[in-house]
């Protein structure tokens, strides 16, 4: 062991200055060139999409055929020509952060853009001066100044444009160009992005040596040009000299957008320095490690062997499913730390474990108390009875529309054994429930169901609003002994909660009877009477199980005016179920 150790000690010594003195360097160099290839890559990929907009822009039909001859048309025409182009931009730009719209300008003076509200003699003013520069130089783009955009009311963006010119087929003429402006801020926050994590001197120069983006913000690089002049000639430049006073690595690459240059100056004696400390800092620990690790190795190896056998054999026999075993290794070091730990973590995994089997236990007994309430022979014989009653009356109208909810409702209620549903079905359920039930209370119920069309997709806990509805039917409606109505709603509660309400105008609760009823649905026990809200407590429970202990049922009631139930639960996707 010992032999072993110090071999491994002259080794990684030996590696270490082969690596300072040869490797090292050469090493510092080729990695800010590649880290400026990274920043560099970010823009070019933001070129490429700009260009791929611009050119699918130029070859489409109807924006060649809108191009090529002068606007016509009622005013109406014309309205709904620039709303079709409008979205047709909007759809070819799609989402891209920094693209912050586009236009279409013909010869005629016509402009067509993904803002509706922008003013469109702006955009030809800006646009027409470079018909002539495409048409003499034959230029296949060009990409402009920072310049500023008002796109709405007395709103204001800076923004760089990629103009791209548009040919008749036939002609080869040029009948029209196509702006894409891209969002100046954004595209600085990206630059700044990469920047401020590098933490050194960066900036993106036109080849007029303009100054696009810098970083630190505040500096001014405008000397750097003037002492480097090659810096704007060069295509890819390293060198080193003097930036600030300081001896400096000088890194440039050409970015494709407007044939700009990446420029980063990087600190050269922070690197050299960098790396001679790290090269002593590694020979000191080395040295230090050497001495610890015989002396180490001495005394520890008596001392180890035989504890650490014993947690090789607790983990084999954990292996093997005797959760019960335990270690007592009765020492005072580290590895009677990790004794003691040890046992810990086996005494929490098995109150884990157990406490799963319990809850998967009790999920079990509750999912089969809510289909069992579901499937009611009371509740079928009565429906199957109304529809006798239909049938014998001839009104098939009324049989369908039953029918359909009956299969409905007990369609969902299986929904193939799972308990996770989308909102929208829970609201098929439950108005299939309502369905059924009016056509039986005709005379004395009325319903409304408002949904919020955005979270139908959501996925929610199955049956959770039919019984608290039923609750509301038999133990309010009914009992007002008049016509009575509920409301069934969902709606978004904050970003990220989804609230459930079903409010009826019955019989309503005295305080006295709301307090026990509350107490009801929220104690431990497991014994429930169906007339002290068997449903509401079935569904309170599953919802504490599924959600979470801080969710479950809140409920309001007025004697002789009525009761409101609401509940809260996260807003879950797809991906979360």
């Amino acid at each position: 062991m010992a032999g072993l150790t110090f071999f491994l000690l002259v080794t990684m010594w030996a590696t270490s200055r082969y690596v300072y003195l040869n490797e090292f360097r050469k090493y510092e160099v080729d990695y800010n060139v590649l880290v400026t290839n990274k920043i560099k890559s970010q823009f070019d990929f933001m070129t490429d999409i700009i260009r791929s907009t611009g050119n699918a822009l130029g070859s489409n039909a109807k924006v060649l055929d809108l191009l090529s001859k002068p606007q016509s048309g009622s005013g109406k025409e014309i309205v709904e020509r620039r709303n079709e182009i409008s979205s047709l931009l909007l759809g070819i730009i799609g989402t891209q952060p920094f693209i912050k719209g586009a236009h279409i300008v013909s010869e005629h003076g016509n402009v067509y853009s993904s803002t509706l509200s922008i003013d469109e003699d702006q955009v030809f003013k800006f646009a027409s001066r470079y018909f002539d520069i495409l048409r003499e130089k034959k230029m296949k783009e060009l990409w402009t100044e920072v310049h500023e955009v008002e796109y709405y009311p007395d709103n204001y963006f800076n923004v760089m444009s990629y103009i791209c010119p548009v040919y008749n087929m036939e002609t080869q003429s040029l009948i029209g160009l196509i702006s894409v402006d891209i969002n100046y801020e954004i595209a600085r926050e990206m630059f700044q992005t990469s920047s401020m994590a590098l933490d050194e001197k960066i900036m993106v120069v036109d080849t007029e040596g303009n100054i696009i983006f810098n970083h630190p913000f505040l500096s001014n690089f405008e000397p750097v040009l003037d002492q480097y002049p090659q810096i704007l000639t060069s295509k890819n430049l390293q060198l080193r000299g003097t930036v600030f006073g300081r001896d400096s690595i000088i890194v440039t690459e050409t970015i494709e957008m407007a044939d700009w240059k990446l420029v980063r100056m990087i600190d050269a004696m922070p690197l050299t320095e960098r790396s001679r400390s790290l090269l002593f800092i590694f020979n000191t620990i080395l040295l230090l490690a050497a001495i610890i690790s015989f002396a180490f190795i001495f005394f520890s190896t008596q001392t180890i062997k035989k504890p650490v056998k014993t947690l090789i054999q607790a983990c084999k026999r954990i292996e093997r499913g005797d959760l019960d075993f335990r270690v007592s290794l009765k020492l005072k070091n580290e590895l009677g730390i990790l004794g003691d730990t040890f046992n810990i973590m086996m005494d929490q995994i098995q109150s884990y474990y157990q406490k799963e089997i319990d809850e998967q236990k009790r999920k079990s007994e509750l999912e089969f108390q809510v289909l069992q309430a579901q499937i009611n022979p009371h509740f079928l014989y009565n429906t199957l009875d109304a529809i006798v009653w239909m049938t014998e009356t001839n009104n098939n109208d009324k049989v369908v529309e039953i029918t359909k909810a009956f299969s409905s409702f007990f369609r969902i209620t299986l929904s193939k054994g799972n308990e996770w549903i989308t909102l929208a079905e829970e609201i098929e359920h439950t108005r299939s429930y309502l369905i059924i039930q009016r056509m039986r209370y005709r005379d004395i119920l009325s319903y409304e169901i408002d949904v919020d069309d955005s979270i139908l997709k959501c996925r929610i806990l199955k049956l959770i609003l039919q019984p608290i509805v039923e609750n509301a039917l038999y133990h309010g409606i009914k009992n007002k002994r008049n016509p009575g109505s509920i409301i069934v709603r969902a709606s978004r509660y904050g970003d990220e909660k989804i609230l459930l309400e079903v409010i009826d105008d019955g019989n309503g609760m005295t305080e006295e009877r709301l307090r026990e009823v509350v107490a009801h649905i929220n104690a431990d026990n497991s014994v429930s009477r169906k007339n002290e809200g068997y449903g509401l407590r079935n569904v309170n429970q599953r919802i504490k199980l599924y959600y979470g202990k801080q969710y479950g049922l809140s409920i309001k009631s007025e004697y002789k005016k009525g009761t409101h139930v609401s509940v809260i639960i996260p807003l879950v996707g797809d991906e979360n179920v």
